[in-house]
């Protein structure tokens, strides 16, 4: 790590623990979880609901901890594959994604059997193989979790945003900092001069992407915990089952593979093929 950034190097890359963290994911607690949404006891489904949101709150702690001692590994994440990057959002996922699969479940949502004129009505109900309370979870919720929903995006559009807004202004001062302090010692053939104002500048800078970057964590925090406070168990449960399962399809290669096969296809008006 170069000195400027005044913070010591992780010895162990943020990467590796991203694997081991995934891993634990998908092959601990997801079937975990799933096997405790099969069975009939909603104290353990609740432990172990909160055993995966505790799983996703520590993901982000981590991602501070990685920002605060070595910011660049995470400006840079090269070991993401091209269907997660598009994802990221300042380190990680968007918090929009979050609310957008709650807006998915309640689209959802399966109108009562006294509605006669909805044609929604003789649609199967989802997660038919599953106790009714879970294949019922998302059928017609309350008002106040929509408004909960209309109330958590709001606040998100203007946080999203301002920090956009700031990394953008600090990469501006950021760019004209260093170049014209650079530019200044070079005039002066005074190497170490720019070498020390150089230095203070990608310092300066990183300290303010650090802040920026704590503070999105802070809100993806904010809107787990905000959804899982305003979902019942059974909704909490599936939230969460489909949030890993996302990131879990996300590294498939299949779907990676499908992904970069649309990427090389040309252009309908490109392959077309002249007749003679």
């Amino acid at each position: 790590m170069l000195k400027v950034f005044g913070r010591q190097k992780q010895s162990r890359a943020f990467k590796e623990y991203y694997l081991e963290w995934f891993n634990t994911l998908k092959k601990n607690l997801l079937p975990l979880l799933r096997r405790s949404i099969a069975g009939e006891s909603p104290i353990i489904l609740s432990s172990h609901v909160e055993m995966l949101h505790q799983h996703f709150q520590s993901y982000y702690h981590a991602l501070d901890a990685a920002a605060t001692t070595d910011p660049t590994q995470l400006l840079s994440q090269d070991w993401r594959n091209s269907l997660e990057k598009p994802l990221l959002w300042l380190a990680d996922l968007h918090p929009f994604l979050f609310t957008n699969l709650v807006r998915s479940f309640l689209h959802q949502q399966y109108p009562p059997e006294t509605d006669q004129n909805n044609p929604r009505r003789h649609l199967p109900l989802p997660f038919p193989d599953r106790p009714w309370q879970v294949a019922l979870a998302w059928s017609n919720s309350s008002d106040s979790l929509t408004a909960c929903m209309d109330q958590i995006e709001c606040r998100l559009r203007h946080i999203v945003a301002t920090l956009s807004d700031r990394l953008k202004r600090a990469e501006n001062a950021f760019m004209e900092c260093v170049v014209g302090n650079w530019f200044q010692c070079w005039e002066e053939q005074n190497i170490a001069g720019a070498k020390e104002a150089v230095g203070a500048d990608v310092k300066a800078h990183m300290e303010e992407v650090v802040s920026v970057v704590l503070y999105a964590n802070r809100v993806r925090r904010s809107v787990l915990v905000d959804i899982m406070s305003a979902t019942t168990v059974y909704q909490a449960a599936l939230f969460l089952e489909a949030l890993a399962q996302f990131l879990i399809d996300s590294r498939e290669q299949d779907l990676l593979n499908a992904v970069e096969q649309c990427k090389v296809l040309p252009h309908p008006k490109h392959s077309r093929t002249s007749s003679h």
